[in-house]
């Protein structure tokens, strides 16, 4: 099954076709910018690619995460970015002055990454590649995220090659830096950066293994109340980072929730993502949320959804600071 037949974001809300979720009209474009850029990822049912070989023999030809074969001739000197988890990891690899082209101003890290020239802007809701621009960047590679299927055939078309990488939980993610270190012959990089960021990560779950585990929301985006199912790259950091989600149930990956649902389920912690653009004394005001134990008692924290919505090197961090709020005596 498709990513988008499961309602993962990558449909005709998002900015491509064939999507399912429909947010209200005022704030399609936000939401096309936000999941479809940022690069929240989902799960979909196609097999997990195999552990990338040590080597980054030229020319190489490696499947992508949609499952297309793309052949590299030689190693790439002109990359272009799509989406600002990709531009986090190539910049990570220390391939920074091979980036010739970012989707667009979410490209915001590393700050070098500001400077670059931005490709974005084309089609319906300004998500698409402007590919006059593309062209004119002469770029040997191409790097973006799920979706997005009706003008990456058309790059193709242009001897550009597009590669795909749609993380769908932290060890996926570690998969796919290891393959963007191969395809661009930054194994030993990949490699070095990849057992840095399991070990800290297992630290971190050791260290919140110790506590009881705590329920949470986590409010994806308000209004509507929308949060995270158990499908979905955030979902596992919640996990890893001792959460018992109340939205474990939910049927799709970013379902609208109700007040009184939230309210009878009744959280001990409440997460809001920085995107959501609510700061923790609008969210304490809000009709009926005075009820919920985590307002009263204070715990409703603000996370940074850049350090948890980009599949990149900086989730650690993000799971650093989802155990934080969840754990605070643990770490």
């Amino acid at each position: 099954m498709s990513p988008s037949a499961r309602g993962c974001p990558t449909g005709r809300a998002f900015g491509q076709e064939g999507g399912t979720m429909r947010p209200a009209p005022r704030s399609t474009a936000l939401w096309s910018v936000l999941l479809l850029l940022v690069g929240v990822s989902c799960k979909s049912d196609e097999p997990v690619r195999e552990r990338p070989s040590p080597e980054a023999a030229f020319p190489l030809t490696v499947t992508d995460d949609d499952g297309v074969e793309v052949t590299l001739p030689a190693e790439p000197k002109r990359i272009v970015t799509f989406a600002p988890s990709n531009t986090e990891i190539v910049f990570a690899l220390g391939l920074g002055d091979r980036v010739v082209g970012v989707s667009g101003d979410f490209d915001n890290y590393p700050p070098e990454a500001q400077k670059v020239d931005y490709v974005g802007g084309a089609g319906e809701f300004g998500v698409d590649p402007n590919v006059e621009k593309l062209i004119s960047l002469e770029p040997d590679l191409m790097l973006t995220i799920a979706g997005g299927e009706h003008w990456k055939e058309s790059v193709r078309d242009l001897d550009i090659p597009v590669f795909t990488v749609n993380a769908t939980d932290f060890d996926d993610l570690l998969q796919d830096i290891e393959t963007v270190g191969r395809i661009t012959g930054a194994v030993e990089e990949a490699e070095s950066l990849t057992e840095t960021m399991v070990g800290d990560a297992e630290g971190i779950v050791d260290a919140v293994a110790a506590d009881p585990r705590a329920t949470c929301f986590f409010e994806v985006f308000f209004p509507p109340l929308t949060t995270v199912g158990p499908q979905t790259f955030i979902f596992d950091l919640l996990d890893r980072a001792g959460c018992d989600p109340v939205s474990a149930g939910a049927s799709s990956d970013y379902p609208e929730w109700s007040v009184d649902r939230l309210v009878t389920e009744d959280p001990d912690v409440y997460l809001v993502s920085s995107e959501s653009g609510q700061s923790v004394e609008a969210v304490a005001k809000r009709p009926g949320f005075g009820q919920l134990s985590s307002v009263q008692g204070n715990d409703v924290i603000l996370i940074d959804s850049d350090l948890i919505s980009r599949p990149g090197p900086r989730v650690v961090e993000g799971l650093q600071a989802l155990a934080e709020a969840l754990h605070p005596a643990a770490v």
